[in-house]
This record gives C-alpha cells, sequence and structure tokens, in this order.
C-alpha cells in the first residue's frame, strides 16, 4: 500500500506548562513516519526552504519518499497548550511556504499512490478548488480539516473559521478527518458520537473524528469508536495525523470498521506518551 501525503513541513515552536521547545513537525511528517514504521510505502510532497531541509531528515532516513519543492520561507507555527486539556491549543502562524498550486497536482498523481492524503496547515495553503483537479486523478483522496478551517489573522493568530463551499468540496472526499472542535465548527454538535454524523451528512463518504478521549468513525452505516489509553501534553502534537495514518494502513489491510478504529487508537495512545513521529 503506497500512501502519499500532501502539505507543509512545519518547524513547531510548541509551549508546555511554559517551557518552549522546537520539533521539526507537520501533518505530513507525522503521517508518513506512521505509515512508513507500520509497514507501508509512504510518500511526502512539501515545501520548505533548503536550509530547513536537513532537519526534516527522519522521513526519508526510514525510508520515506520526500519531495521538497522550493520556497523562500518554511512554514513555522507556536503551539502554546494553556491547560491539561490537549484540545485546548492555542496556534499562531510565524511564517508560511509558498501555496500549492495546479502545476503541483502532476507532482501527486506521478507518484502513482494507492490513497492521496491532503494534509494542509493552514487555510490557502491548498486551496479548496485544488481537490475538485485532484479528485478524477486519484483512486482515493482523503483530507484533514485543519488546513481548511484554520485561518491566520494580521498577526499570525490561528482560529478556526467555516469556509465557503464546503459542501462541495466534502463530497469529494472518501475520507475526511476532524478534530472535536473543527467537527463543532462545522455542525455545531458537541457530542462526538452526533458530530461524526453530522460531519458525515456534509458529504465525504466517510469521517473520521478524533476528541480527547478517543476517535469516532462513520461510514453512512456503521459507526463505531475507540478510546485512546492515555496521553502527555508533550505527546499531543500529531495526534490525528498519527490516527488517519494508522487508520487508513488497517483499512488497507482489510480491517472491517471496528478493528480499524481500535487499531488506530491503539497506535495513536502509544504515540501520545512522547514527542515527536510515531516509533513503532
Amino acid at each position: 500500500m503506497k500512501i502519499v501525503f500532501v502539505g507543509h513541513v512545519c518547524v513547531d515552536k510548541n509551549v508546555v506548562r511554559g517551557e518552549t521547545e522546537t520539533l521539526y513537525g507537520g501533518g505530513v511528517v507525522h503521517g508518513a513516519v506512521t505509515a512508513q514504521r507500520l509497514g507501508a510505502e509512504a510518500a511526502v510532497l512539501t515545501k520548505c526552504a533548503e536550509p530547513d531541509r536537513p532537519n526534516f531528515h527522519l522521513m526519508s532516513d526510514i525510508g520515506a519518499q520526500v519531495i521538497f519543492l522550493p520556497t523562500p520561507t518554511s512554514t513555522s507555527i507556536r503551539n502554546v497548550y494553556p491547560s491539561d486539556n490537549p484540545d485546548d491549543r492555542e496556534s499562531s502562524l510565524i511564517s508560511r511556504a509558498t501555496p500549492f498550486g495546479e502545476a503541483d497536482l502532476d507532482m501527486i498523481t506521478g507518484l502513482n499512490a494507492d490513497v492521496v492524503h491532503v494534509n494542509p496547515l493552514w487555510f490557502g495553503e491548498f486551496p479548496p478548488p485544488l481537490l475538485a483537479a485532484l479528485r478524477p486523478r486519484v483512486a482515493m483522496l482523503c483530507a484533514d480539516a485543519q488546513g481548511f478551517l484554520r485561518v491566520a489573522g494580521p498577526d499570525g493568530r490561528m482560529a478556526h473559521r467555516d469556509f465557503a463551499g464546503k459542501q462541495e468540496a466534502l463530497a469529494l472526499l472518501d475520507l475526511f478527518k476532524v478534530d472535536s472542535n473543527e467537527a463543532f465548527l462545522l455542525t455545531g454538535e458537541e457530542q462526538p458520537q452526533k458530530a461524526t454524523r453530522a460531519v458525515h451528512a456534509l458529504g465525504p463518504r466517510m469521517v473520521l473524528l478524533t476528541h480527547r478521549d478517543g476517535v469516532c468513525v462513520f461510514d453512512g452505516s456503521a459507526f463505531h469508536e475507540s478510546a485512546f489509553s492515555g496521553f502527555t501534553l508533550e505527546g499531543r502534537t500529531g495526534r490525528g495525523d498519527t490516527c488517519t495514518a494508522s487508520f487508513l494502513i488497517a483499512r488497507g489491510r482489510g480491517m472491517d470498521l471496528a478493528n480499524a478504529a481500535a487499531f488506530a487508537a491503539v497506535v495513536t495512545s502509544r504515540k501520545m506518551q512522547y514527542r515527536g513521529p510515531f516509533r513503532g
């Protein structure tokens, strides 16, 4: 199974209990490392300034294929966790890499993947109209809500905002990943089970929702959920990306929804015990 992860890598400045740590991550890093360490073939199409590229060596070190597209600056985000709730996060955009454009789609389809997962970090990084252009060119198209709902203001502060044309965009997706805050913004539903179903009603074939306590999945007929076994705040970054990658691999191996959700919860729980990507 081959999965291509599309999105910016990120120079993360994570502030936990008042202490700042620099990590070289981004959703595509967490997703690709998880997939590769679980036995899949992972590829990453990203944009990163040349001086920062050596800091993201982990992906290629473990065998993932990485294509860096040119950009004058890299995306960098400051994440502050003000409480012990891992869903309580304040983020601000320090700098941003060049957005993806239609010319980049040939690079994606040229990788001949079974699954393409679009995992941007901020709104505009992968403009929603590109989903329509990409859809007929790939077998399975997935996306993470973060890069379509997280908008940076003039001061860099990132807040979640609904976006125009969401139903047309979401109807293009085989899998849509959201967390509880994103689902609430899209649907007004706070309860995870209801929120998962409400997001599905917007058009994607399947919804994967993560929240403080676990993961929910719904494909229009069957609903399943599985609990996380614990977490640390330091391990919170990358939760959804790890969960998505492990769920996709479980499905690729023929697991039904219940077992795939359980598998993803176990893998994600392990990753949330420490900083950085899943260690295997």
